[in-house]
């Protein structure tokens, strides 16, 4: 059972309706490898998953989670070692993406001072809002527990509560009753 106060957990019920169809699927922030291999063992024939990192060594723990499972051989993987802003912009510039998903903050187990960055983030979306294919979502998971993660989560409403209403469909998913700012999740859909 997914826990409805988990926001990692929760997203997976949208995820795991997409992916019946998705056949292009980017990892904007693949950190430690979680989110790819629960969306490497959802993918369909012939969906190609993107893992993304500003950071080798999570590319790297990425890479090996994924190895160590068995992935099926006709789901294709690529990683790409870089800013999620600029391999959006510069290496899947001519993909149709089907679903885009960002966990943002620090690399668990990482570098704390290593951080999602709001105006990359932002950046990043715009990118993939132009390469969403129709009903195609982006999902993206907050942290508000501290003081950068609080800035960057309202800079992210800021600018999401802002998008065309006849363009996206945009929700915004926060527990109530929970203590410690707990992550939140944005849902995004292109209509």
């Amino acid at each position: 059972m997914i826990n409805i106060n988990n926001a990692v957990q929760f997203q997976h019920l949208i995820w795991d309706r997409v992916m019946k169809h998705a056949n292009v699927v980017v990892d904007a922030t693949c950190g430690n490898g979680h989110d790819l291999l629960y969306l490497a063992e959802r993918a369909r024939k012939g969906c190609h998953l993107y893992g993304i990192d500003i950071q080798m060594k999570a590319i790297n723990s990425s890479q090996e989670l994924l190895q160590s499972n068995d992935i099926a051989e006709d789901v294709s993987l690529t990683f790409i070692h870089d800013s999620h802003d600029r391999a959006l912009a510069n290496q899947l510039k001519d993909e149709v993406i089907d679903l885009m998903i960002f966990n943002l903050g620090y690399l668990p187990g990482g570098d704390h001072q290593v951080i999602t960055k709001p105006h990359q983030t932002i950046d990043a979306i715009k990118e993939g809002l132009e390469k969403l294919s129709k009903s195609g979502v982006i999902t993206i998971v907050a942290y508000p527990g501290t003081t950068e993660g609080a800035e960057e989560m309202q800079i992210l409403k800021s600018y999401l509560t802002d998008l065309e209403q006849k363009l996206y469909n945009v929700c915004h998913w926060h527990p109530m009753n929970q203590i410690n700012n707990p992550p939140e999740l944005f849902i995004l859909q292109k209509r």
